[in-house]
């Protein structure tokens, strides 16, 4: 099953909004056991490689461990270097594809000169994509199963503010055979039982509801976790 994310009020700010320096890229000359100290003091598994003010690529962990002589300079390495990146101009949503399209530990900001500026690591993208989420604020999430072409954010949102709420965040889920979709939303309200019936009365399956303790909590529990698994 494929998902795609929507926001419908909150979105994710721009990178360099996330842009971070207490990741401090690697030179030519550093040597192999520097880049390994770094990444077990980073607790992460890739770092980024730079000649001047100017970004070469990423040397990942395994890379490294290749390597039988730990005083080899890291330039005699860029041949294994990836070329990962992105630019300050671009969204975080755009960070969260490329991280989580090539497993990146972290992931290297550049200007549109290719000029270093930073990283963003995947705790700050997590962190982001939850403040985006609303999953902090109080309300509750109601699940539909809709039509591929019965879908109309635009029908929702009427439906919801008709009942003095908002949406505060959406996302899709296609299904396989995409005939259907299964959109969730979290709303502004704890008591949601007349957007529910607004809802049955328009003729949307709803699949499942979650009051503020029931759903928020459940998944503040995961994102917790999720953050402390990053940070082993």
């Amino acid at each position: 099953m494929q998902s795609f994310v929507y926001f419908y009020k909150n979105i994710f700010p721009m990178i360099k909004e996330l842009i971070s320096d207490k990741i401090v890229p690697l030179k030519l000359t550093d040597p192999v056991r520097l880049a390994v100290h770094m990444m077990e003091d980073n607790k992460v598994s890739h770092l980024p490689v730079v000649d001047g003010s100017s970004y070469l690529g990423l040397i990942s962990e395994s890379k490294l461990y290749a390597v039988g002589d730990d005083s080899t300079a890291i330039g005699s390495l860029v041949h294994e270097l990836e070329t990962h990146c992105i630019y300050e101009s671009q969204h975080c949503y755009d960070a969260l594809k490329l991280v989580a399209g090539f497993s990146l530990s972290v992931l290297p900001v550049v200007n549109d000169e290719k000029k270093f500026l930073g990283v963003v690591t995947i705790s700050d993208l997590v962190r982001d994509f939850a403040d985006s989420m609303s999953v902090t604020s109080p309300g509750t999430v109601i699940v539909l199963e809709i039509g591929q072409r019965d879908y109309s954010m635009e029908e929702l949102a009427h439906i919801v503010e008709s009942n003095d709420a908002k949406i505060l965040s959406s996302t899709i889920t296609s299904t396989p055979d995409n005939m259907k979709m299964e959109v969730t939303l979290k709303v502004n309200r704890l008591d949601a039982g007349s957007i529910l019936q607004t809802l049955h009365r328009y003729n949307y399956t709803i699949k499942a509801s979650y009051g503020e303790n029931e759903y928020d909590d459940g998944l503040q529990d995961r994102f917790q976790a999720l953050m402390r698994y990053i940070n082993i």
